[in-house]
């Protein structure tokens, strides 16, 4: 996905990096590599990585901030909705491989 943010940011963007949960269980030497850095360079483009946890102090302001977007109809979430508590290792993995855009949601049972 960076290689495509890389080809279309702005030049002097600014590009926050976190997650990256696809990665977490691939040895180091055999992830993938974004082949177009030099966009970086190019157009002076910083990347910036963070933890959550570093901003837990900030989660408050977070939330009230982002219900209003929600309420406002400026931002919305793609929900994967999996069926059944059988489907809890295939929706786990969907986490760690990228199958999934959004949200991953397991419904045990459909509410009458």
């Amino acid at each position: 996905m960076l290689e495509a943010v890389l080809n279309h940011v702005n030049p002097h963007a600014r590009i926050p990096v976190c997650g990256m949960i696809s990665q977490y269980n691939q040895i180091w030497t055999e992830r993938e590599g974004v082949r177009n850095l030099l966009n970086i360079v190019g157009k002076e483009v910083r990347m910036e990585g963070f933890l959550v946890g570093s901003y837990l102090d900030r989660f408050a302001d977070f939330t009230v901030e982002m219900e209003g977007y929600l309420k406002q109809g400026k931002i919305s979430s793609k929900i994967k909705i999996y069926e059944g508590i059988q489907s809890f290792a295939e929706s786990l993995g969907s986490l760690f491989s990228s199958s999934n855009f959004g949200k991953v949601v397991i419904e045990v049972n459909k509410l009458r």
